[in-house]
């Protein structure tokens, strides 16, 4: 009798804390001039940076110091930009400038990032585009071969539940992995742009009702917030951390023949 052909799934699923947090966030400013927005761009930028200099401090070899609060930290160039708009009859109006500066910094302290989130939502020229919750390059590379080993005996267990109601024994001929080693938050699958904006109008919101209770006054107007030193009072937002899962799939052949 010819040998019989099974062809299973195996999937496994790992929860992990997060140990790091992505934060992008960009600087903007649009007005009358060139002049105006690359200054007010700048100089909001340049008390940005001046934060997480202190909260990344290097080493004399440029090294970020172990156990910073913030692991690394980089921003993009000043990027600028105008536009000509139109009335509704089509006559064209004043040249609108506009400047932009990208930023990012990695958290492994998550208190500091709420405090330093709460802060940047004081400022009227700074956009939070998302905050993402991960792990370390060791800890994605552990979880790899864990969850590869544990989708593959889910895989095996299922032919062994099978061979042993028809009496006999399986051996894997085939392995094929479609996907693995996917990363998501637990509450809204891989990062989505819609999402991440829920979230950032969300942190927005509770940044305000924090600021309504607090004696500190709110910033107003298009001019940057006066300071960002966090020991100024203002309310930290409560960023809670999500769960990661990791997860892997794979696609197994047997072969079963009789004892």
């Amino acid at each position: 009798m010819a040998p019989l052909k099974i062809v299973l799934d195996g999937t496994s699923s790992i929860t992990r804390q997060p140990e790091r947090a992505a934060l992008r966030f960009i600087v903007k400013a649009n007005g009358k001039t060139r002049e105006s927005v690359s200054k007010e761009v700048t100089e909001t930028s340049n008390e940005i940076n001046r934060l997480f200099k202190d909260l990344a401090p290097k080493t004399e070899t440029g090294e970020t110091i172990q156990g910073s609060p913030v692991t690394s930290f980089s921003s993009t160039s000043l990027r600028t930009w105008s536009e000509v708009p139109s009335d509704k009859s089509g006559k064209p109006l004043p040249t609108k400038y506009h400047a932009t500066l990208s930023l990012n910094a990695l958290f492994q302290d998550f208190t500091k990032l709420s405090e330093v989130v709460g802060k940047l939502f004081s400022y009227p020229n700074i956009e939070i585009q998302f905050l993402d919750w991960c792990l370390t390059e060791a800890t994605q590379n552990a979880l790899s071969s864990e969850s590869r080993e544990e989708a593959m005996r889910d895989a095996v267990r299922k032919a062994n539940d099978y061979a042993r109601v028809i009496g006999r024994e399986v051996v894997a001929v085939e392995i094929r992995e479609p996907a693995g080693g996917l990363q998501f938050g637990m509450n809204g699958g891989r990062y989505n742009p819609y999402m991440q904006g829920q979230m950032t109008q969300q942190m927005a919101h509770q940044y305000q009702q924090k600021m309504a209770r607090s004696t500190i006054p709110p910033a107003v107007g298009s001019s940057p917030a006066p300071n960002l030193n966090l020991d100024s009072g203002a309310p930290a937002l409560d960023l809670s951390p999500q769960l990661i899962r990791y997860t892997n799939y794979v696609e197994v052949e047997f072969q079963a023949a009789y004892n």
